[in-house]
């Protein structure tokens, strides 16, 4: 069934992902889609979230097998995203848009939660001018109004050049490089960012439950304090 709702989205786009459609391409009577997805979004976001599995199981590949260049695996992943998303535009809108407020759809969702563990290398290896959680919030922010202003754009009049500027800018806007020792103090930034991610994975901490909250909460405002 999700196979056929697939087949629809690429061929028709969104409208031409209705519960009677899916059912007479998949060969089965519309309430067999009732009992398997409850209603049209629900479907919806299965049929997203399916489209989306390849290419979520590719960045996760590639994030398993990075080059040791954190910098350059982020470009070339934020390249994956905008390539995904001007190659199915349905889904992507139906993905990243057509969601309700407050509540992501569960592609939207893995999407994320994986650029958290791209953001959170970049966080390990010292270079997070900010808490993971901004990085994320602006990295996706960006990334996905690039794509959908490039989706707005007929194919042959898209200026690709955005979307190198756009993932560049964004980049040096979350990072700061090892070296660099300047009034703000990225180093510190960097360090409180680090450290709080190394906490939040450790279950072997000598603090209280009270305790490790607050210094959460102080690390998160160290990181946060020049961005």
């Amino acid at each position: 069934m999700l196979r056929a709702a697939a087949e629809l989205l690429r061929t028709g786009g969104i409208e031409a992902v209705s519960t009677r459609a899916v059912a007479t391409a998949a060969g089965v009577q519309p309430p067999v889609i009732y009992r398997e997805f409850g209603g049209k979004d629900e479907l919806l976001d299965a049929v997203s979230h399916f489209v989306l599995a390849d290419y979520i199981g590719s960045k996760r590949r590639r994030l398993l097998s990075a080059s040791g260049d954190t910098l350059q695996d982020f470009r070339q992943l934020w390249d994956a995203h905008v390539e995904f998303g001007l190659s199915h535009s349905d889904t992507y809108v139906l993905t990243f848009v057509q969601s309700r407020p407050g509540a992501p759809s569960s592609g939207a969702a893995e999407a994320i939660k994986l650029l958290e563990q791209i953001v959170t290398k970049l966080a390990d290896d010292g270079r997070l001018r900010m808490s993971v959680e901004r990085a994320t919030k602006l990295v996706h922010a960006a990334a996905v109004g690039t794509v959908l202003t490039l989706i707005a754009v007929p194919p042959e009049e898209r200026e690709m050049q955005l979307s190198a500027l756009g993932r560049d800018n964004v980049l040096s806007a979350i990072t700061s490089k090892k070296s660099a020792v300047a009034a703000k103090s990225p180093v510190l930034t960097a360090r409180a960012v680090a450290l709080r991610e190394a906490i939040r994975r450790s279950d072997d901490t000598p603090l209280t439950s009270a305790e490790r909250d607050l210094l959460l909460e102080w690390l998160v405002r160290l990181a946060n304090r020049n961005s």
